[in-house]
């Protein structure tokens, strides 16, 4: 067990026998069985454990839940302009305004941090696709629909300065670590299977030609868009989010509507 494991669980320990303000960096060596040096590290200062215990553990759940936020929000930009390599948990705390052991009291390691926003991330574009749907199967103009939800799309990488999409391609070349590869298959297997669905479903409305291949168009869609995000974060004046959202919106859905289905 990591050092930081051993702190934090320490930390649980004494905190059902010891008042919050009571609980000393010699306590924590002789309940580790670390250095009291070691503790001083992972913590700081007395202050930073000070206000570490009042602030993790507050009986307010609210307030523990949107001290993860915080966390999960700092990490999206310290990955995106650093890569994973070149983050760390130091600059993680640093964008939250927080202490080191504040971070570790939520995520265990830089790598459970990085799942968690991976896992996050694809769950965001899975929870939006239902209701995507719904909107260009109920309109009377499904290619303008679905122009303006590309393009919706498109602009929030531009709101953002790139942070989310650059995020999202480090998630694919951090794919190298077992863990994280696994993690990213599962949570990229789950976001086809969902977009498939979705497709099938309007495939068994009549809203799509029946015989394209849902799996098939999944991919497909997801490879357009993924690719003209990377074409955008390596050049992006060459890239109109405007004119490429018309001409993918108009592309697939000529090709796949209902009106040129084969009999």
């Amino acid at each position: 067990m990591r050092s930081s494991e051993r702190i934090l669980e320490a930390v649980n320990r004494l905190s059902s026998r010891l008042p919050k303000d009571k609980i000393t960096f010699a306590d924590l060596a002789r309940e580790t069985g670390l250095h009291w040096t070691t503790i001083q590290r992972f913590f700081g200062s007395k202050e930073a454990l000070k206000a570490f215990l009042a602030r993790n553990h507050d009986e307010d759940e609210p307030l523990k839940a949107d001290t993860r936020t915080k966390i999960m929000e700092s990490a999206r930009r310290v990955f995106a302009r650093h890569g994973f390599n070149g983050a760390s948990l130091d600059l993680v705390a640093h964008d939250a305004g927080m202490t080191k052991g504040a971070v570790y009291w939520h995520f265990a390691s830089k790598n459970d941090l990085f799942l968690a926003l991976c896992e996050s991330s694809l769950n965001r574009l899975l929870s939006g696709l239902p209701k995507q749907a719904q909107e260009v199967v109920s309109s009377v103009n499904p290619i303008e629909s679905f122009r303006r939800i590309l393009e919706a799309e498109f602009k929030a990488c531009e709101e953002d300065k790139g942070e989310r999409p650059a995020l999202f391609f480090e998630f694919v070349s951090g794919a190298r670590e077992p863990r994280i590869r696994d993690k990213l298959a599962d949570a990229f297997t789950t976001l086809l299977q969902g977009t498939t669905a979705m497709l099938e479903e309007m495939q068994r409305s009549r809203k799509i030609a029946v015989n394209a291949n849902p799996q098939g168009l999944a991919i497909a869609l997801h490879s357009l868009i993924n690719g003209v995000v990377l074409m955008w974060l390596i050049a992006p004046n060459q890239v109109s989010f405007e004119q490429v959202s018309a001409e993918i919106s108009r592309m697939l859905w000529q090709g796949i509507g209902a009106d040129n289905a084969r009999t």
